[in-house]
């Protein structure tokens, strides 16, 4: 099986990959929405990975209640069904993966003009899809 993970954002979209082979994430690439489809580029994804399943990042609080960013993650989850109704979609608790994704960059300590945004939005799906992955 093949599982592309998703960290949703209003402006970018993390991609990343993983196969129940290895059952290790790869983060892909970064979707800007102010340039690119979403939806279209999506479309390509599926058909050159054969996608058997989304998995999608969901914001909780750390005590497990919504963030309230979780409607406009909850819209979007809603639109990829309508959009690939016959690939099954998953969430996963995205807590804390930009935080370790930034970590894991060491940007923490650049200012903000030096940030890579797109890198951390492809590690911190990267963390969502092996969160996923590792609960199998």
């Amino acid at each position: 099986m093949n599982y592309l993970g998703i960290d949703y954002g209003e402006h970018r979209v993390g991609i990343a990959f993983a196969d129940s082979e290895l059952k290790w994430a790869f983060a892909r690439e970064t979707i800007d929405q102010k340039k690119t489809d979403l939806m279209e580029r999506l479309s390509e994804l599926v058909k050159e990975n054969k996608v058997d399943v989304f998995v999608v990042g969901m914001p909780f609080r750390p005590d497990g209640r919504p963030d309230g960013k979780n409607l406009v993650v909850e819209e979007f989850v809603r639109r990829l069904a309508e959009r690939f109704p016959q690939i099954p979609i998953q969430t996963e608790d995205e807590a804390y993966t930009s935080v370790a994704a930034l970590q894991e960059t060491s940007y923490l300590k650049k200012k903000k003009k030096q940030q890579d945004k797109g890198l951390v939005d492809r590690l911190a799906a990267q963390h969502i899809l092996q969160s996923y992955l590792d609960g199998l």
